[in-house]
């Protein structure tokens, strides 16, 4: 199958990242009116996904394009299981534990190859006068992880983050990273073989908060 570095990219330049996602995520509300749930949506980069739909492609087998993208997704699933799941959710600052991922998809949309998965939190939580964070990136900021934004770039989609079942007069908020220009420095000095600092993603995460009121 594909090989992979944490979800499969190819070395594809000199500097970091190396390649991006667009996600967009829902919060899902249980029949209580708590979070049990961020169902996100990950678009692949368009070079990335032409590599890995050749690859799919040329299979020597007899497995349909749809098993395939099927392994391909279990594949990616593995890996991010052990990376966090590349998502860090707090509560007030207070980190929340995660479930295992369900639910998962993988699919093509138009030029571009679509990862779609449930990441349970590990018990449903109430927001009421609280508020909820989550960052979605790759520690070795490998890979950037963007909200769906306009086109160029400035302000993330009504849809980047929505909610579903959520009790009345809940919002929510995407604010963007604003790195310090020494992390911004070194990361484009990285060559596609370094590892920078741990966790030198997080600089460069965007959050996306949930409030409701109390």
């Amino acid at each position: 199958m594909v090989g992979v570095c944490t979800l499969g990219w190819p070395l594809l330049a000199s500097a970091h990242p190396h390649g991006w996602v667009d996600i967009s995520v829902r919060g899902e509300f249980d029949a209580q009116g708590r979070l049990e749930a961020l169902r996100q949506r990950w678009r692949m980069d368009p070079f990335y996904s032409q590599v890995v739909m050749e690859e799919l492609s040329n299979v020597d087998d007899d497995s349909s394009m749809a098993v395939r993208l099927d392994a391909l997704g279990t594949e990616i699933r593995n890996n991010l299981a052990t990376q966090h799941n590349l998502t860090w959710i707090d509560l007030d600052g207070r980190e929340l534990a995660q479930a295992e991922v369900v639910d998962t998809n993988t699919e093509i949309d138009g030029e571009r190859l679509v990862f779609q998965f449930v990441l349970p939190l590990a018990q449903p939580v109430a927001l009421g006068g609280h508020l909820l964070r989550y960052r979605v990136f790759d520690p070795t900021y490998y890979i950037e992880m963007v909200h769906e934004a306009n086109a160029d770039g400035s302000q993330p989609l009504p849809e980047a983050l929505t909610l579903s079942n959520a009790p009345p007069g809940c919002t929510t908020r995407i604010v963007k990273a604003k790195p310090d220009p020494q992390k911004v420095m070194e990361a484009a000095m990285l060559d596609k073989t370094d590892n920078g600092e741990p966790n030198l993603g997080r600089f460069f995460a965007e959050t996306g908060e949930i409030r409701c009121p109390g």
